[in-house]
């Protein structure tokens, strides 16, 4: 494979100079064609994409979603070791080659391997130029996106990947199933006459596992269940207000004045809150505590958010706080519908074994 020039070219047309992107050209004779990136970079791909590798937080969750696991070749160093829903629905993906050590590439692997396309998140346009005149293989960067303001990114980027390998029918598959689920949940919540609550969730992963005090200000599960999340307005790190879905550390003593009539602990930080939990500080000061509405849940981060898990904390999330809204639902089996769906197979047993989620956490 050969790059017609390794950096961008001058073209004179109709008395203007045109500055055009680096096009990455195949062995003669093989069809490509182009494909749109969610910064509308136009990307030169084979006809067939055959083989790709995830860079990136997420990247190869997004890779699973479409049903595409069986095209990785490579993958980052951290993923052969991660417990996380699409490594555990593709156990062969943890024995494939690395193409750099923790979470980091080498461009030089990246160069040498037989990958068709590598796939990005959480770069900017200029970063996958760059890393795709480096490696000298088409780079299709992605925005990961959130289940909040960030919802669009990630229906974009599941539309586009659609386009890409020819499965639109998947990624519109998996756009409505969100928002069915979002619209079924808003609508139950509704259509209830239980009183407004508050909640709280703590011990969310970010960079690592933390404790009670990690929170976000921006929880899906209660956001789409109306339910009043105490954190809501609180100071994001960069220190603005009002910034969503956003990972933030609070003060013991400010949890405890929020008071919320439910806490939910993230089962990614169990190691931590488990100690912190029974400090009488909060024992004795905080009336979830005294009422014993205190519940672990599913991770929200591993390597970026863990959107079949979310769903799965917003269904328990509303039968907890909202029980004759959702007395219908059985938990156990809408978190094998939404594995099974997003993931091709069900992997609720080693799922609940490894976090023990949706139990009293006392």
């Amino acid at each position: 494979m050969a790059c017609r020039t390794g950096y961008s070219i001058l073209v004179v047309a109709a008395m203007t100079i045109v500055s055009v992107s680096c096009r990455y050209q195949y062995e003669s004779g093989s069809a490509t064609r182009f494909v749109t990136d969610a910064y509308g970079r136009s990307v030169t791909v084979p006809d067939s994409i055959r083989s790709v590798i995830g860079l990136g937080s997420g990247a190869l969750r997004l890779i699973c979603y479409m049903d595409l696991a069986d095209r990785t070749g490579y993958v980052e160093g951290n993923e052969r070791k991660r417990k996380i829903p699409y490594i555990l629905a593709n156990p062969e993906l943890s024995n494939l080659e690395v193409i750099g050590a923790g979470n980091n590439y080498d461009t030089e692997l990246l160069a040498a391997g037989n990958a068709d396309l590598l796939i990005t998140t959480f770069k900017t346009a200029s970063e996958a130029d760059r890393l795709q005149k480096l490696t000298r293989k088409p780079v299709f960067a992605l925005k990961y996106g959130n289940l909040g303001d960030g919802i669009d990114d990630l229906f974009n980027s599941l539309a586009l990947l659609g386009k890409a390998f020819g499965r639109e029918g998947r990624s519109d598959s998996l756009i409505n199933y969100i928002r069915e689920t979002i619209s079924e949940c808003g609508s139950r919540v509704a259509a209830s006459d239980e009183q407004e609550i508050s909640a709280y969730i703590g011990g969310v992963a970010f960079s690592g596992s933390h404790g009670i005090t990690s929170t976000l200000n921006d929880y899906p599960p209660f956001r789409i269940n109306s339910v009043n999340n105490v954190a809501a307005e609180v100071l994001n790190e960069a220190g603005m207000s009002g910034i969503r879905n956003n990972n933030t550390m609070v003060e013991a003593e400010q949890l405890i004045e929020w008071d919320p009539d439910f806490i939910f602990l993230d089962a990614a930080g169990t190691a931590i809150w488990k100690n912190e939990i029974n400090k009488p500080v909060f024992r004795s000061t905080m009336k979830a505590f005294g009422h014993r509405r205190i519940f672990t849940v599913l991770p929200y981060n591993w390597y970026s958010i863990n959107y079949e898990n979310v769903l799965c904390n917003t269904w328990f999330a509303g039968k907890t706080i909202f029980p004759r809204a959702f007395e219908d639902v059985d938990i156990e089996v809408k978190c094998r519908e939404i594995y099974e769906f997003f993931l091709g197979t069900d992997i609720f047993d080693a799922m609940n074994e490894l976090y023990i989620p949706f139990r009293e956490a006392l």
